[in-house]
């Protein structure tokens, strides 16, 4: 009996529906292990760059908030450039798990040059921040959007698509917390034999070299047994698609602003909760527990979202999330600087639904691109993701350069005492912005976002016999 798990007739039908496959254990362990091993380096980047960037590298915040800004806008150039090729060349070996391996080892080496502290002059030093910072972002892409779209490829099942991503994300959000705990704690360690700087540098080495191992393992699980659409040579996918795609396909945009939100509060999360407990709360050596407790509570969120979705559905489990979010950042804002505990409940509450999020931003973005393909014809999975994937890049300018350029405006001065004014903006960037910023999220998607489950199937089902009658035609050429 054949148990090669890539042999079409070992795999198993959900459904007489096209694509409707059941996703083996081992496969879904492999694909979601791929977001275990990139959150151990990008929470490094999402919960302490800002930090390592002002306070141990040493540049200015207005610099920094600079360094953002620009990365930023070369995203919306570079990632749905990478979204365009993607989607026009098709790797011998698969559609998108190719990207995953190719991509793993130069990710690996400059999350270690980024973290690296070269004894350079200012000038050189900023230079360094911007190319290496610049570089891991563009390996990020090039191998986070063709991990996401190989999930379209796996199965149509969308109960499937669900179980996946809950797996996934719970495995990221438990990479996020390792890397919360592992960063500045080893690195502490570290620094007592040699420096701080050197700490940070080893501490990211060690996780670089696990995250490539599970890398190279969990691409090779990914079974992509939904045929891609053949690349027409006459007509590829080009800049026009990408536009037409974000502006063009409601669904599309609004899952954008939803990214954006949610994105956007977990970086000012991430950036300002080390200015938070360090300088507002005057407890810096409670950092590595405030940067985990971002991520500690959103483990157990992310497991809710298929009991959660089977009762309110995906937009009502999205808005549940948010909610969750939002009455957290309030809480927090209430808080007196003493309330170390009502400190870590009210960061809890929003983690909790920061996980809710994560388990279900994951399931909702394959719906688009459903949506996209019964609109225009055409397969747009890895555009779709990348437009939808800028949110995420985008919400590091509401996340990262808005508080730099803040904190540089109110005065703030590393490693000293701060002023009132200093201390108020900490507050308010780690409070007031996250709320404002999840309300504006949850009035868009709550009246823009029309997409059900059933809307969905039925677009599914009018794909597949659409699809069906054009090879049947192409046959009969």
């Amino acid at each position: 009996m054949n148990s090669d798990p890539r042999n079409p007739v070992t795999w198993v039908k959900t459904s007489d529906q096209y694509g409707y496959y059941k996703i083996q254990p081992r496969e879904q362990w492999g694909y979601s292990s791929i977001d275990f091993a990139m959150n151990l380096v990008f929470q490094c980047i999402a919960l302490y760059i800002s930090y390592f960037y002002t306070d141990i590298f040493g540049l200015k915040p207005g610099h920094v908030a600079i360094l953002f800004l620009v990365s930023r806008f070369w995203d919306a150039v570079n990632d749905p450039m990478m979204g365009t090729i993607i989607e026009r060349v098709s790797p011998k070996r698969g559609k998108y798990w190719p990207y995953i391996m190719w991509g793993s080892i130069p990710f690996g080496v400059v999350a270690v040059l980024t973290y690296s502290t070269p004894h350079f002059s200012y000038g050189w030093k900023l230079a360094w921040a911007a190319i290496t910072y610049n570089l891991l972002n563009m390996l990020y892409t090039f191998i986070i959007q063709p991990y996401i779209s190989a999930a379209t490829l796996m199965t149509n099942d969308q109960n499937e698509r669900t179980k996946v991503q809950t797996t996934r994300m719970t495995l990221a959000q438990c990479g996020g917390v390792l890397c919360a705990i592992m960063l500045p704690n080893l690195s502490g360690v570290i620094a007592k034999h040699t420096s701080i700087q050197t700490g940070y540098m080893l501490t990211t080495l060690i996780m670089a070299i696990i995250m490539v191992a599970i890398l190279m393992w969990g691409s090779h699980q990914i079974i992509e047994k939904v045929p891609p659409q053949p690349v027409d040579p006459n007509d590829k996918p080009n800049a026009k698609d990408v536009f037409k795609v974000w502006f063009g396909i409601g669904p599309v945009f609004v899952t954008f602003v939803l990214f954006l939100g949610v994105y956007s509060l977990s970086q000012l999360q991430s950036t300002m909760g080390a200015y938070y407990i360090v300088y507002y709360a005057d407890h810096p050596a409670l950092l590595s527990w405030f940067s985990m407790m971002m991520m500690l509570p959103s483990v157990f969120g992310v497991p809710c979202v298929p009991f959660l979705m089977k009762r309110f559905k995906k937009k009502g489990t999205v808005m549940f999330g948010l909610s969750c979010a939002a009455i957290g950042a309030f809480l927090l804002f209430l808080m007196p600087r003493t309330a170390i505990v009502g400190m870590f409940v009210s960061r809890a509450i929003t983690a909790y639904g920061y996980g809710v999020l994560m388990g279900s931003l994951w399931s909702v973005i394959t719906d688009p691109v459903e949506y996209a393909d019964w609109k225009t014809g055409k397969r747009y999975t890895a555009i779709v993701m990348t437009v939808t994937g800028l949110g995420i890049k985008f919400g590091m300018i509401v996340g990262g350069s808005v508080p730099n350029a803040v904190l540089q405006k109110v005065g703030y001065v590393p490693n000293q005492v701060q002023t009132a004014e200093a201390l108020s903006a900490i507050r308010n960037l780690t409070t007031l912005l996250p709320l404002a910023v999840v309300l504006v999220t949850m009035i868009v998607y709550g009246c823009f976002y029309h997409l059900n489950e059933e809307k969905v199937q039925q677009m599914q089902k009018e794909i597949a016999e659409r699809n069906a009658k054009r090879r049947a035609e192409a046959e009969n050429k």
